[in-house]
């Protein structure tokens, strides 16, 4: 049987474990905003690898694990540094959506959510790292892909909503940076960053790192500066106008 432990240090909140294996993995009760190993016995040893890898900080660590998944074997096995653009999206509020819309239609609007977002990745060269459940972990090869992308997804969400009633408020952080990629996954402190960049944004909102638009086609808010967890220096960000 495999054991999984959480290096909370490490632990950015994401969530994306306890989407994968909720019966598994559950916050923290006395450290909010982290995760931590409840039941590993719970799910198949594959789920529970998948949960592992879909950390984007590598903070579960999966102990006496004899091999890999096979599509954390597919490309390089060996940690490497690549430069990427990260994009993180998250429904707002979505508990509160579940609770008013229902189960079965709440699977509706998360199906179509989860189609529109990934023509957009496709047609703008975004590979998806990871699902989160209601949000999804992009990396993309320069910030004029990821941004032109961020754009696409809050226009094509103003459309659905104005022609259809109704559409999910989507928050989107952009960070370009440095990160470690082994296999399909990556980490470091960029990935960090971005997430937590896209943490602080709202509903309808692309908030991107200062640097990252800095060469952008599309309007920008003046730069502020904002403090997140786990981080010792403020990062300046924007707001990006899709509109």
């Amino acid at each position: 049987m495999l054991r999984a432990r959480v290096d909370r240090h490490r632990c950015v909140g994401a969530g994306n474990c306890i989407t994968l294996a909720p019966t598994a993995l559950d916050w923290h009760a006395g450290d909010y905003g982290k995760a931590d190993v409840i039941a590993a016995d719970s799910v198949d040893e594959e789920l529970l690898r998948e949960a592992t890898f879909s950390c984007p900080t590598q903070a579960i660590v999966i102990e006496e694990v004899e091999e890999l998944l096979p599509w954390q074997l597919r490309g390089q096995t060996t940690p490497r540094r690549v430069e990427k653009t990260f994009m993180f999206t998250d429904i707002v509020k979505s508990t509160n959506l579940v609770e008013a819309l229902g189960d079965e239609a709440w699977q509706g609007v998360l199906k179509w959510h989860n189609e529109a977002l990934r023509a957009a990745f496709a047609a703008h060269r975004g590979e998806e790292v990871v699902s989160t459940g209601d949000g999804f972990f992009v990396g993309f090869d320069s910030p004029d892909e990821a941004l032109a992308c961020a754009v696409a997804v809050q226009r094509r969400l103003a459309e659905h909503r104005q022609n259809h009633g109704f559409a999910p408020q989507v928050r989107i952080g952009l960070h370009a940076t440095g990160a470690t990629q082994v296999g399909r996954n990556f980490s470091g402190k960029g990935v960090h960053e971005a997430a937590r960049i896209a943490a602080v944004a709202e509903g309808g909102e692309i908030l991107s790192s200062r640097d990252t638009a800095a060469e952008s086609r599309f309007p920008l808010s003046e730069p502020r500066e904002i403090t997140v967890k786990g981080i010792s220096e403020p990062i300046q960000v924007v707001t990006v106008d899709w509109h």
